[in-house]
């Protein structure tokens, strides 16, 4: 009878033990939302030191790199997966055809916005190599956080409404122009994060909506507007 009454209450022990777990699983604090809340004060923090002025804007290329670093080593403790991030082919004739669509659009709306005086030049002269180092590094990696990472993330989290995930993804985004301290810009770059999220909704490929991204940033530093 002891025998029998020892393994009772160390089975009892065991599933009290393995609910316990279970019940801290869904605590979002100690959970699954932990990684995006640091994910999202990565991007955030930089932004608000040189919106604050506590890192001066000439810097901001410098603070870029520490960033990436920090999203690297992210990347590899997270174990993303390419085809997770949005590496793919078999969605890349749509999502080319819409991505370049739209940058169609937006550069003749970013060039109107130039031309009527809202957004004024900055007396800046990049070099070439500035050009090629955003259309080959700076926009694709912006996209690969913004939407790859930070979508990837957010399923991870269980964010499953494409409402939430639009509305986070593309608030990151405008807050990255914040430190231009233009509203104009600010709205364009809202406009901007927001149809990026829904075509990267739609057709999840990083390919796309890199080149999309890049050859915008690209006109805006030609302009000097960024």
């Amino acid at each position: 009878m002891g025998q029998i009454n020892s393994i009772s209450i160390l089975s009892t022990s065991q599933e009290f033990g393995n609910d316990k777990r279970d019940l801290s699983g869904f605590h979002p604090i100690g959970g699954i939302f932990i990684p995006l809340f640091l994910l999202v004060f990565m991007l955030h923090a930089p932004v608000a030191l040189i919106w604050l002025e506590i890192i001066p804007f000439e810097y901001r290329f410098h603070l870029f790199f520490c960033f990436l670093a920090g999203i690297v080593f992210y990347c590899s403790f997270r174990r993303y997966g390419l085809h997770e991030l949005g590496f793919r082919t078999d969605n890349l004739r749509s999502s080319l055809g819409w991505n370049m669509l739209f940058c169609a659009v937006g550069a003749m709306g970013l060039y109107m916005t130039y031309k009527a005086g809202f957004l004024r030049s900055r007396d800046q002269n990049f070099l070439p190599y500035v050009y090629i180092f955003y259309i080959f590094f700076l926009g694709p990696v912006q996209e690969v956080f913004f939407r790859g990472i930070l979508f990837a993330e957010m399923k991870r989290a269980q964010i499953l409404d494409n409402r939430w995930i639009l509305l986070i993804s593309t608030l990151s985004f405008c807050f990255l122009h914040l430190i231009y301290r233009r509203p104009p810009l600010l709205l364009m770059a809202l406009i901007s994060g927001l149809i990026w999220g829904i075509i990267f909704t739609k057709w999840p490929n990083i390919w796309g909506i890199a080149l999309s991204h890049s050859l915008l940033g690209a006109l805006a530093i030609f302009l000097g507007v960024i």
